[in-house]
């Protein structure tokens, strides 16, 4: 099913209506980037993990830890554009909590 004014498809909807600033930003911000952005994160640490116990080569091992990378760009990048709507104090927040999420997903 496609939504006749963007021509976009629906599965790419969820990437469309957050770049568009169309999704509040709390639920973007504790939904779609702590909780699940953060779930896709501990489960791909968890299979390159797995990777290594199974002897794949490291090269292999990091691709998968960090194949979750553009995605969390792209979490970061949609809460620092749609904070732009929120309050000064809340969007400060919001844009400090996402750099902080984005280095903690990354490193850890």
């Amino acid at each position: 099913m496609q939504r006749a004014e963007s021509g976009v498809g629906w599965p790419f909807q969820f990437f469309v209506r957050r770049w568009r600033r169309e999704v509040p930003l709390g639920l973007l911000f504790w939904r779609d980037m702590v909780v699940v952005g953060s779930a896709v994160n501990l489960a791909m640490a968890f299979i390159s993990l797995m990777a290594l116990g199974f002897k794949a080569d490291l090269g292999v091992a990091m691709l998968i830890y960090f194949a979750p990378l553009p995605y969390n760009l792209f979490l970061a990048g949609a809460v620092w554009r749609t904070a732009d709507l929120a309050a000064a104090a809340r969007a400060s927040t919001a844009r400090i909590g996402a750099a902080g999420w984005l280095v903690a997903a990354t490193v850890l």
